[in-house]
């Protein structure tokens, strides 16, 4: 149990005990993004947005969000994203992301749970970038990578489970964001169902059709 201040509103709160730590909590907490750095980030789902999000409180100055849907892409624009880019367009993913980071991104987070997508965000790290997992992926699902560039480029593969959170720190300072305008809760909520509606919510959910579906009681 945490602790809040009263005054949040609690259908917002909801998204802090899940995604919105998740995402942001890999870029503050588990990648520790630096100011002016480049970032990408690759997925736009209601995790992914939050990554863009905590890019953005860290205070990169690229960030690129990375998905298959023009609809998601746009709405990365509002959650920080200066560039945008739809991979089904891109021939060789990696490529045009280190062209359009400038040589490489210094953090890249896969928040799509894909083996080869982990590879990709490895690949478009610049030396001694950082690469972090954040979506889960299939049990037997596997990542391949040039071994010897773990040690001529310095590079790093790392994993991070729920933004590597510290709830009685992180979920008041994320409302202290929130009340401040800094972090974007309420641009989160596509959708509130009713109780009863509470099947339709689940199956928008494994549609991807909301950035967050939320049920009020």
């Amino acid at each position: 149990m945490v602790k809040i201040d009263a005054a949040m509103p609690l259908d917002k709160a909801a998204l802090i005990g899940c995604g919105v730590m998740t995402g942001v909590g890999a870029a503050v907490n588990t990648a520790k993004v630096e100011p002016g750095s480049a970032t990408v980030v690759f997925g736009c789902g209601g995790v992914g947005l939050n990554a863009l999000q905590g890019c953005a409180i860290a205070g990169a100055r690229i960030i690129v969000a990375v998905d298959t849907s023009d609809a998601k892409l746009e709405m990365a624009k509002q959650f920080g994203a200066t560039h945008t880019v739809n991979a089904k367009n891109e021939e060789n993913i990696v490529k045009a992301l280190k062209k359009l980071t400038e040589g490489g991104a210094d953090y890249a987070f896969e928040c799509v749970g894909l083996g080869e997508i982990a590879a990709q965000a490895y690949g478009c790290l610049r030396k001694g970038g950082t690469a972090v997992v954040v979506g889960v992926a299939g049990p037997k699902d596997t990542t391949t990578i040039r071994t010897s560039s773990l040690t001529f480029e310095e590079k790093t593969l790392k994993g991070s489970y729920f933004g590597s959170a510290r709830p009685q720190q992180d979920f008041p300072r994320l409302i202290g964001l929130y009340r401040s305008g800094r972090l974007k809760l309420d641009e989160l909520i596509t959708k509130t169902y009713t109780i009863e509606e509470a099947p339709q919510a689940f199956a928008d959910l494994a549609e991807g059709r909301n950035a967050r579906g939320v049920i009020l009681f």
